[in-house]
């Protein structure tokens, strides 16, 4: 595995300016007041965003590679985990007392399980040489940072005691 100083700076910089909104919704969150109701809309949507765009590069990827003959089950993955992400979205808002399934921590699970999977598949990508030795550093600390982000969002709505 290369190093995170092995990437060119662009991916890097932009990479690491794509976690801004998953930590800023996460702290908005755990503000409380109007700043809270405004981070749990935005933060599942840009989550179910990233997770789309995260997943339409291994799309993108597979037309390139195999341009003749794209295999079909990587680009049904590819869509299943961009829908996977849409879903999380109504999900939280649909969730309402009395339901007795928490819909709302039913979708932070979704996006969260989404990007340990996305990485995952992005892992082995790289192992086959689809992306380039540097994608994995980079990927690994970009999904750590919105996977603590997600998880702590969530953990912030499931404990309604909690704020800052």
């Amino acid at each position: 595995m290369k190093r995170l100083s092995d990437a060119p700076l662009v991916p890097v910089v932009l990479g690491f300016g794509g976690l801004v909104p998953f930590v800023g919704g996460a702290l908005g969150l755990a503000i409380g007041g109007p700043v809270a109701l405004q981070a749990a809309n935005a933060l599942p949507i840009y989550a179910a965003v990233i997770l789309s765009f995260l997943a339409g590069g291994r799309w993108a990827a597979e037309l390139v590679i195999r341009s003749d003959a794209p295999r079909t089950g990587v680009l049904v993955l590819a869509v299943s985990i961009a829908l996977a992400g849409w879903i999380a979205v109504p999900l939280q808002v649909w969730s309402q007392p009395g339901i007795p399934l928490n819909l709302e921590l039913t979708g932070w699970g979704i996006l969260i399980a989404g990007f340990v999977f996305q990485y995952l598949w992005d892992r082995a990508a790289i192992r086959e040489a689809v992306f380039p030795d540097w994608y994995l550093p980079l990927r690994m600390m970009l999904t750590t940072g919105a996977v603590i982000s997600l998880a702590f969002a969530a953990f912030v709505r499931w404990s309604p005691t909690f704020s800052l």
